[in-house]
């Protein structure tokens, strides 16, 4: 946690992760969406008071994310993560982020893990890394999230925006969204 007040920090990125056009592996876009908005819409960086938010669709990116990475002080992952009961929201931290990447749920979480790998290797990724997901139903070719995982996104959105307001100093988290 970084104590309110702190001096100057590095750039926060929120990475969504995800296929939308695969059912549930699309949540971690559509939490990235939610969060956006509830932050107070619409921009996809913004700087207040030395702070940097950036709101980014990583997609399926893969290695193409390693700039974003290598420039993200903390970086918070919306994405899908495995487990036994769809909808069911979770809050990955520390050595279980690598731990969750190397599950296979997709393949844009192994392209994940190689980017944090180069990262490493390079010398330059980011002090923290956590990630909050849900766990999907189903990862088939269709549009849409299943009806226990949409259920789900308000809540995951909560649980990243009480992060958020842990890493940003006081009073910067709902601001730094605004542009």
């Amino acid at each position: 946690m970084i104590p309110a007040g702190a001096g100057a920090i590095g750039a926060t990125v929120v990475l969504g992760v995800g296929n939308p056009i695969m059912g549930d592996d699309g949540v971690g876009l559509a939490l990235l969406d939610a969060l956006r908005e509830a932050r107070g819409g619409g921009t996809s960086d913004a700087e207040s008071g030395g702070v940097r938010v950036e709101y980014v669709d990583g997609g399926t990116g893969g290695m193409s994310l390693l700039p974003l990475v290598e420039e993200a002080d903390r970086l918070l992952v919306l994405d899908a993560v495995a487990g036994p009961v769809p909808g069911t929201v979770v809050h990955l931290a520390g050595d279980q982020v690598p731990r969750m990447l190397s599950t296979k749920l997709s393949p844009h979480q192994v392209g994940l893990l190689d980017v944090f790998a180069a990262a490493r290797l390079l010398g330059r990724e980011p002090s923290i890394v956590e990630v909050i997901g849900v766990v999907p139903e189903s990862v088939d070719l269709r549009l849409g999230l299943s009806p226990a995982v949409a259920a789900a996104v308000p809540e995951a959105v909560r649980w990243a925006e009480r992060l958020l307001d842990q890493w940003l100093p006081a009073g910067l988290g709902a601001q730094s969204h605004d542009g």
